[in-house]
C-alpha cells in the first residue's frame, strides 16, 4: 500500500509534525531570501536574510539530530554529514556575500533550494519513515 507522504497543502511532508513545520518555514525563509535578491534589496538586507536562515537551519538541524539519537536511528552519520555539508555551503554563500561582495541572484541562491527539497524528499523522509514504523512497534 502506498502512504500519502502530502500535508495538506500539498508539500512533501516525512510525516513527523515538528519537522515537517520546520521544513515549512525553512522552505519560506528561502523563498524570502531569493525574492529580495531578485528585486534587489540592499545588502543588509539580504545578508540578515542569510543569517536567519542559516540559524534557523543550525537549530532545525540540532533538533533533528537531537531526535535520531534520541531513538537511536542508524542512519545518523550520514545524516549529520549531510547537515555539515549545507552549514559549511550556507557558511561560505554568507562570507562571500559579507566579505567579498558576491551578490545574490538566482544562480547563487539556487543550491539552497534544490538542496533543501532533495534532502527532505530523500534523507528526512527516510528518517520520517523510520520514526513512524519505529513508533508502532
Amino acid at each position: 500500500m502506498a502512504v500519502d507522504l502530502t500535508n495538506r497543502n500539498g508539500t512533501l511532508s516525512v510525516g513527523v509534525k515538528i519537522l515537517d513545520c520546520d521544513h515549512r518555514e525553512m522552505s519560506e525563509a528561502i523563498s524570502e531570501l531569493h525574492a529580495a535578491a531578485v528585486i534587489g534589496k540592499n545588502r543588509n538586507c539580504t545578508g540578515l536574510l542569510l543569517r536567519k536562515l542559516a540559524h534557523f537551519t543550525l537549530t532545525h538541524f540540532a533538533l533533528e539530530e537531537g531526535m535520531m539519537g534520541a531513538t537511536k536511528y542508524p542512519g545518523m552519520a550520514i545524516h549529520r554529514l549531510n547537515h555539515l555539508s549545507l552549514m559549511g555551503h550556507l557558511g561560505t554563500l554568507i562570507s562571500l556575500h559579507n566579505r567579498d561582495g558576491l551578490t545574490l541572484n538566482p544562480n547563487s541562491l539556487g543550491f539552497l533550494q534544490e538542496w533543501h527539497s532533495a534532502h527532505v524528499q530523500n534523507d528526512d523522509l527516510h528518517y520520517g519513515l523510520w520514526l513512524n514504523q519505529v513508533g508502532k512497534r
